[in-house]
């Protein structure tokens, strides 16, 4: 009796199940032009196992050098060269100096501390959140703008649209080099080419989540007399905001990685000093520096993982 039971339902949930799909001529077509697009693909990258085999060993022999890290620039004072007429108070607090004492001090902060390891960190972080920053308050308005329920106008919406896309698809090491040529190296020139390239995503972003919105609500505030600000403001910038927050964080995350990339076309961070290193032969050095990358990268993963589980 089970087995005539399962039995029959198991004929009922088949004549219920939708029909197989049939495959024409045109699936197979389809799957030729695929198969052959991606060997295309393939053979323009270059994709050789055979030598990434026989490579293998000279892998082992570079990261054979990296090993035992050497911290000592990170550990040892003498690296971050304190000047010897002023103390650790009057270094690292604001209290009145002299004037030459006071030149020092600024000169330490601006010139020697950001070429040190723990330097060049903070560094990559104020970057990361400067830029990120920047990008938002951008982003913001044109997340508008760029969306078709919200624009006020479709050649604004066009006009935004063609500006995103265009700006978007300039690589970040490009921009850093138009601006390294136009403020000279450091931080500012990789921190404006940060908010560059990430006002333009989150913009893009932003326009598709105000796109996604419920319109049952814009409708209801719109119905009680509302302006165009107003109902931005109640109906459809309440809805977005977990995205908005929650596309921030991630791009923050992100622009710590790409701010360590920019510093190496000499934009600031931390990827100034890891290029020198490489460059250099300084392996272990350079290992030392990848680990506090990589240690950096982590704990603003977590740290942003828990600030957007406490407000998304």
């Amino acid at each position: 009796m089970a087995a005539d039971r399962n039995l029959d339902l198991a004929r009922d949930i088949m004549d219920r199940a939708p029909a197989r799909p049939k495959r024409g001529a045109r699936f197979f077509v389809v799957l030729a032009l695929f198969v052959l697009v991606l060997a295309w693909a393939f053979h323009g990258a270059k994709i050789r196992p055979g030598e990434l085999v026989e490579g293998i060993p000279q892998i082992g022999q570079t990261l054979a050098r990296m090993l035992p890290p050497d911290f000592s620039k990170i550990t040892e004072a003498k690296h971050y060269y304190f000047p010897e007429k002023l103390s650790w108070s009057e270094l690292l607090l604001p209290t009145p100096l002299a004037e030459a004492e006071a030149r020092a001090r600024q000169r330490w902060w601006d010139n020697t501390f950001p070429q040190t390891v723990m330097g060049a960190t903070l560094e990559t972080i104020q970057m990361a959140l400067a830029g990120t920053f920047l990008a938002l308050l951008v982003a913001f308005p044109l997340g508008f703008l760029a969306a078709r329920n919200t624009t006020p106008h479709p050649l604004v919406y066009r006009s935004v649209r063609l500006v995103l896309n265009l700006v978007r698809t300039i690589p970040d090491l490009a921009l850093g080099l138009l601006f390294v040529a136009a403020v000279g190296l450091g931080a500012f020139a990789g921190t404006i080419a940060l908010a560059i390239h990430t006002a333009t995503v989150l913009g893009k972003l932003l326009s598709e989540s105000v796109e996604n919105i419920d319109e049952g609500v814009v409708e209801a505030i719109r119905a009680t007399g509302a302006g165009y600000a107003q109902t931005l403001s109640f109906a459809v910038v309440p809805q977005i905001l977990p995205d908005l927050i929650s596309f921030t964080l991630y791009r923050f995350e992100t622009n710590i990685r790409a701010a360590s990339v920019l510093g190496l076309i000499g934009a600031g961070g931390i990827g100034y000093l890891m290029n020198t290193s490489f460059r250099t032969f300084q392996y272990q050095e350079a290992a030392a520096i990848v680990l506090v990358l990589i240690a950096l990268v982590m704990v603003v993963d977590y740290l942003s993982s828990r600030l957007r589980n406490l407000v998304v």
